[in-house]
């Protein structure tokens, strides 16, 4: 066993998703190639590493060994133990479908993930503690409107205006939170259409949170 895992948590083994932040309290990435090797062990079940490039993954000699799936090549059989290493929004795309999977996320700090890690509920190793979104079943239902008014990429004014509507119903739920909007549109709509969504947003909070 490797030094990074030489506290042992029960708790690595219980969840479904697993959340390596990008801290200074311990070499995350370090701790985030153990724990993989460790739940593929316990479980006896493949391994895949999902980088945005081959070179993210083959700079580490762990994982030079594991099938690797990009940004650009290959697609991740559900059922194993993924392990998002230093991950994009893109390569996230590629995840966020898995339902039978194990998901460990080690995060960079060039791009933050914990809007999706709240989202799933994932287990932060930093905290030892459960994330959550912290959503109602009504600003649950107000997200999946926004996603809704977005099946045409939120591309005309009748979908911005509806959008709003869902919005102003999370923040009057005192909901709203932006990272949290674009995270569970994320793990629904493609690039292109949440560039547009980030644009809505942005006029949005101007209006609302605007000082007077």
């Amino acid at each position: 066993m490797t030094s990074a895992m030489s506290e042992i948590d029960p708790e690595y083994v219980k969840h479904q998703y697993l959340y390596v932040p990008w801290t200074d309290k311990f070499d995350s990435f370090a701790l985030g190639k153990a724990l993989a090797f460790y739940v593929k062990d316990h479980f006896g079940a493949r391994l895949t590493a999902v980088c945005p490039q081959k070179s993210n993954a083959e700079d580490h000699a762990e994982l030079a060994k594991l099938p690797i799936v990009t940004e650009r090549t290959g697609t991740v059989a559900d059922g194993g133990v993924v392990l998002a290493f230093v991950p994009t929004r893109k390569v996230m795309a590629k995840v966020h479908r898995l339902s039978k999977s194990i998901v460990i996320m080690v995060e960079d700090p060039s791009e933050r993930f914990e809007a999706w890690a709240r989202l799933v509920g994932a287990y932060n190793l930093a905290t030892r503690k459960l994330m959550s979104a912290g959503l109602s079943e009504a600003g649950t239902k107000a997200l999946d409107g926004v996603v809704w008014e977005g099946y045409n990429g939120w591309h005309d004014s009748i979908a911005e205006m509806m959008t709003t509507k869902h919005l102003k119903d999370l923040a009057e739920l005192g909901e709203y939170d932006r990272a949290i909007v674009i995270e569970f549109a994320a793990q629904r709509k493609g690039e292109h259409a949440l560039k547009r969504l980030e644009k809505i947003l942005d006029r949005f909070e101007r209006a609302v949170y605007a000082v007077v």
